[in-house]
């Protein structure tokens, strides 16, 4: 199966994306500028953004884990928390990372 990691061309994205794929792990990295992504060979690329959750249904397909960022750099915390639960839910995924800011928000 596979593991997502969304903000995954971040700082903290992009490290745990090398660490997944260095361990052997299939890996899906959610951006939404995939053509500018420029992740390590072998990452499966999706676009889409956390602040529209109608963007994400390729992205959340078939998954063991996710690595989900809380929040938008440009926006602070998300706000779209029981859409992206509704999401990990039907996706089959069985372990969730949060990388969270501190900042209240809905996740």
């Amino acid at each position: 199966m596979t593991i997502l990691v969304t903000g995954a061309t971040g700082n903290v994205g992009r490290e745990v994306v090398e660490q997944l794929i260095e361990r052997g792990h299939r890996v899906r990295a959610l951006s939404r500028a995939p053509g500018r992504a420029a992740l390590p060979a072998g990452v499966e690329v999706v676009g889409g953004d956390l602040t529209e959750p109608g963007t994400l249904d390729a992205a959340f397909e078939g998954l063991s884990a996710v690595h989900l960022m809380t929040y938008n750099a440009d926006q602070g915390a998300l706000t779209t928390g029981p859409e992206l639960a509704r999401l990990v839910e039907r996706s089959g995924a069985r372990r969730v990372s949060v990388l969270w800011s501190g900042s209240e928000g809905s996740v």
